[in-house]
């Protein structure tokens, strides 16, 4: 049974003995010092010794907030008018006239299209997202469902999904601001939710009618200490909007994965409600006992190791040790999709990476 398949048994919950591992890193240089530490040469050889499980993609408007390095993409965005590249300022604009350094190593835009929306009640009006019809999508789509045909069986290809409702929310308006509208002006909020609210929709159904075989969200609502809004706020105006687009993917019959940084734990009951399968990821601020105890059998956890201290401070030994711990925890009796709780970033050392590897490995039987 190959990789896809078996990730896909554990989520759906057919096989509860089965780990399988996700190792991201924050760009391709920091992943591909694995391969000059152990003379592997390309990246499809590191993911092999890593055990990875997942590929994830884009689809053309994502690109700027997902693969500003893939000058690739980025040039079929700009040629099919999904982006406008100024070359001259070293910046490219999305669809949604959010602008962004080239050759930033982040994701975050420069500036906030809608920021004065409240002195200019015609931006507002005058919001759009950008354009899907029918004639565009297959465009949109196709360096994605390319990667869908090449990786599907070795890889779950996921298309991603991030920069969500929330996150698009305060990218165009600004946090400050948009947590303002939240608390004082609703309906300004409200607005450039359910815009992006009907986008992510549209997109879900395409990733369902594409084949992707399952689907990801993802907004950041915690901090390490608590949520960034209150359970009242996210039930009554982000918890109805998620339900929309867990429910499109729903309809297509695959299984949703939600991205969540910080505590959310508050949280957790209301998107087990509307659907949620894999929570990712489990971060360190979580209590993982308690996770495990009280929704591991509404929920696949994703993540678990730190990235924060763990990884990045430990010894090789602690790390392996942790890892080791981590899986007994939250891979009892299934459920569980093994990683970092983020990203290895590039303060993590080699060796840490390759510990984590090998106590993943040692769980699965391969050592």
């Amino acid at each position: 049974m190959n990789r896809e398949q078996l990730t896909l048994d554990v989520i759906r919950r057919k096989n509860t003995n089965y780990l399988p591992s996700q190792i991201e890193f924050t760009n391709l240089r920091k992943k591909m010092e694995i391969g000059e530490y152990l003379g592997l040469k390309t990246e499809a050889e590191v993911d092999s010794y890593l055990g990875n499980h997942i590929k994830w993609t884009t689809h053309l408007d994502d690109v700027p907030t997902k693969e500003l390095y893939n000058q690739e993409k980025m040039v079929e965005a700009e040629r099919e008018g999904r982006v406008t590249i100024h070359r001259d300022k070293g910046t490219v604009v999305d669809g949604w006239g959010m602008e962004f350094e080239l050759t930033a190593t982040t994701y975050f835009n420069m500036a906030h299209p809608l920021k004065e929306v409240s002195e200019k009640p015609e931006l507002l009006a005058n919001f759009k997202a950008p354009p899907l019809p029918v004639e565009i999508r297959d465009v949109l789509f196709r360096s994605a469902e390319a990667d869908l045909k090449k990786y599907s069986g070795d890889f779950l290809v996921y298309l991603s999904g991030y920069n969500g409702i929330w996150e698009k929310g305060y990218n165009l308006v600004g946090i400050e601001d948009f947590m303002c509208y939240l608390a004082a002006e609703p309906e300004i909020a409200c607005r450039i939710m359910d815009v992006v609210c009907d986008y992510k929709v549209e997109m879900a159904r395409e990733c369902g009618k594409r084949g992707f075989k399952i689907g990801h969200f993802g907004d950041d609502l915690g901090t390490q200490i608590s949520t960034l809004i209150s359970e009242d706020m996210f039930v009554k105006y982000f918890k109805p909007r998620y339900a929309k687009v867990f429910a499109a993917f729903k309809e297509a019959g695959i299984p949703v994965q939600m991205h969540s940084c910080g505590r959310i734990t508050p949280f957790i009951p209301h998107l087990i409600e509307i659907g949620l399968d894999v929570l990712e990821p489990v971060q360190t601020c979580m209590d993982i006992r308690f996770l495990k105890r009280e929704y591991g059998n509404d929920l696949i956890f994703y993540g678990g190791v730190d990235t924060q201290e763990l990884l990045a401070f430990k010894t090789p030994q602690e790390v392996y040790d942790e890892t080791m711990r981590t899986i007994e925890i939250l891979g009892k009796n299934g459920g569980y999709i093994c990683g970092p709780s983020q990203e290895i970033m590039n303060n993590v050392p080699v060796e840490n990476t390759i510990a984590l590897a090998k106590a993943i490995r040692k769980s699965r039987g391969e050592d």
